[in-house]
């Protein structure tokens, strides 16, 4: 497999490191060919320092640097672009997965398209807890998808996937469009239990109020352009 691992982060100077470690060490046993993308969402923290000490080691590593922070999707999306190999693995810069579990997604690929994790007893507060649900529900009603955990960050997607879709989600709807841009081009989607670990150190903002109603404003803005796109016999 040649694979590109994408990973956006945004002050995890407390956790980037222990991410692209463990991204090194599964990547370099599973794939011929690797390649590890870290969009660094202009970070005020030491991030940016710890990813060019890594670099001096680690030649898979790439950084894509934002001047300023620009948002999830948009980070997103910049890793996306590089991405040069077959197949792209998504995750969070925070450690919060366990990339351990990278092998069995890739197992799915032998009868599926794309590989979608689910969190098994997630680790996070109540507030964000009840947050995920709610968004997985409300977008699989929007967009016709079956998904557990729209928004886990533990995704595994052919290049043909991304070379064929307009990824525009600038928040964290942009999970969502991905998983929406399977389903239109009528891509096996595989579901994978993956595990969740508590934040070691850092500050969440995925739950915050300006990124849960940035979600619902580029929901309600790309619904129009997602149902004109969608093949006739797959409208929701």
């Amino acid at each position: 497999m040649r694979l590109s691992v994408v990973v956006p982060c945004f002050n995890e100077e407390g956790n980037i490191a222990r991410v692209v470690g463990q991204a090194v060490d599964v990547g370099r046993r599973l794939a011929s060919e690797l390649e590890i993308i870290v969009v660094d969402d202009g970070s005020t923290d030491g991030t940016a320092k710890i990813l060019r000490a890594l670099a001096e080691t680690i030649p898979e590593l790439k950084i894509v640097p934002h001047p300023e922070n620009r948002g999830y999707g948009v980070a997103v999306r910049s890793g996306l672009t590089r991405a040069a190999m077959d197949y792209v693995f998504l995750t969070d810069g925070d450690g919060q997965f366990d990339l351990e579990d990278l092998p069995v997604a890739i197992q799915l690929l032998r009868e599926h398209d794309v590989v979608a994790g689910y969190r098994t007893h997630r680790q996070d507060g109540w507030w964000r807890r009840l947050w995920g649900r709610s968004w997985t529900a409300l977008v699989n009603r929007v967009f016709g998808l079956r998904v557990r955990d729209v928004n886990c960050a533990f995704k595994l997607v052919p290049q043909s996937l991304l070379g064929s879709s307009e990824l525009r989600s600038h928040g964290a709807l942009i999970s969502a469009e991905i998983l929406f841009e399977a389903r239109r081009l009528e891509l096996s989607v595989a579901e994978c239990a993956v595990r969740h670990y508590p934040r070691r150190t850092g500050r969440q903002t995925g739950a915050s109020p300006r990124v849960i109603a940035t979600a619902f404003m580029e929901l309600v803005a790309c619904l129009p352009r997602k149902v004109r796109s969608a093949p006739r016999s797959l409208a929701p």
